[in-house]
């Protein structure tokens, strides 16, 4: 197995240090995720290193963003809600809330790029994909139509503040670029090394994670046996809180504390490597490269990508790009991934935000060997190795024993 990035390993150590210094008991609360925090001081910095950095006009944007809130995916054994029906929309379905946050999100898109955008829609100035999830593309077609309410003579029903705009998708087996669950063998045997290296082992282990693991199976007859499979407790818990149900009396004991830490590790797992990074990440960070060398060469009109994905969608591109910040990404998220031109001499480079939710602002991320703004032949050079992807090698199962799992949850 690679060892993972130095960034990768330097977020396990440091929720460990905190975890450490706090002091637990046999199951210990968790470390909070840097969320709430991470924020405002990456944004002071920001504003720090801005007095140094070009005066600079938007080129073009790619906005990625986790679907909004919805009901639950997956349910466990003992779930008091394991037979509700979630009527009329169904298991894995948005909610009210999650519309209108995605809605919102589209407004915000609005007064941030319009400038950009000019008011009248066209597909030669954006495009908009999404992975083939109803909740996804529901959250498309919701940031869409805050992004572009009809003006002047788009402005088809009177009565209507709304046109349609087309979302692109393809099936989930064949979604490289937004999910990366393409058939490939070779991801989850490199993946599950990471689980089995010393060092994770010794992650989970000072977080006491297998007696987590046994309590919680117990409690929830749900077989919990690896950070993925907690996270998947911890989904169904945060939906069915945020639908408005009241959660089982066990559960205040454990959620979301004492879950958070190893939740929030176990995305940063399944991107742990350069090689899990070039699967998971490397089709969308490729396009955004190749989307922004076109838009300097002159070939591009276009100038806005919109990408509707998942939780693990944004964790794999930030953590391709070693500028993810280790938190539990909740409903929403939003990363921006602008190209500028600087105003004195025309040349390029790359600034990316994070928004952690619909109801913040953004915030610079700074890229490491570069900073908040990195010139683009740099940012090339610095993403070069995850970009360049053979597929058949990395795909390749190197144990003829193992076995992958025949499939992948979303």
């Amino acid at each position: 197995m690679r060892p993972p990035s130095s960034s990768a390993a330097s977020r396990a150590a440091a929720l460990l240090l905190v975890f450490v210094l706090r002091g637990s008991g046999a199951v210990p609360a968790a470390v909070p995720p840097p969320a709430a925090t991470a924020g405002p001081p990456a944004a002071a910095s920001a504003a720090q290193t801005a007095v140094n950095a070009p005066e600079t006009d938007v080129a073009l944007v790619h906005a990625i963003f986790r679907h909004g809130a919805r009901t639950p995916v997956d349910t466990y054994p003992n779930d008091p809600y394991i037979n509700i029906t979630f009527a009329p929309v169904g298991w894995g379905q948005l909610t009210n809330k999650g519309k209108m946050m995605q809605y919102q999100q589209g407004k915000f898109l609005r007064e941030r790029y319009d400038a950009l955008l000019g008011p009248l829609y066209s597909p030669r100035v954006i495009e908009a994909r999404s992975t083939d999830k109803d909740r996804t593309k529901m959250s498309a077609l919701l940031e869409l139509a805050g992004l572009w309410p009809p003006q002047g003579d788009q402005r088809w029903n009177p009565s209507l503040n709304w046109q349609p705009i087309p979302v692109h998708s393809v099936p989930v087996p064949e979604d490289h670029l937004l999910l990366g669950y393409s058939p490939c063998p070779g991801y989850y045997e490199k993946r599950d090394a990471v689980l089995a290296s010393d060092e994770v082992k010794s992650q989970l282990e000072a977080l006491n994670a297998t007696i987590l693991y046994e309590v919680l199976t117990n409690i929830t007859g749900l077989q919990i046996a690896n950070p993925d499979d907690l996270q998947s407790l911890y989904s169904t818990l945060t939906a069915e809180q945020q639908f408005g149900l009241t959660l089982p009396e066990w559960s205040l004991e454990y959620y979301p504390e004492k879950l958070e830490t190893i939740t929030a590790l176990s995305f940063e797992y399944n991107a742990y490597t350069k090689e899990l990074q070039k699967i998971k990440g490397g089709p969308l960070l490729k396009k955004i490269v190749e989307d922004a060398k076109e838009k300097i060469n002159g070939t591009l009109e276009r100038k806005f990508f919109m990408y509707a994905g998942h939780d693990s969608t944004i964790v794999n591109l930030l953590m391709s790009l070693g500028v993810w910040d280790t938190q539990v990404p909740g409903y929403g998220i939003l990363t921006l991934v602008e190209l500028h031109q600087e105003k004195e001499n025309g040349n390029y480079g790359i600034k990316v935000f994070l928004r952690n939710s619909t109801e913040e602002d953004p915030y610079a991320l700074e890229i490491p060997g570069c900073g908040h703004y990195c010139p683009f032949p740099k940012f090339e050079e610095l993403t070069m190795e995850t970009i360049t992807l053979n597929w058949d090698e990395l795909c390749q199962i190197n144990d003829p024993n193992y076995v992958p799992p025949s499939s992948s949850p979303i």
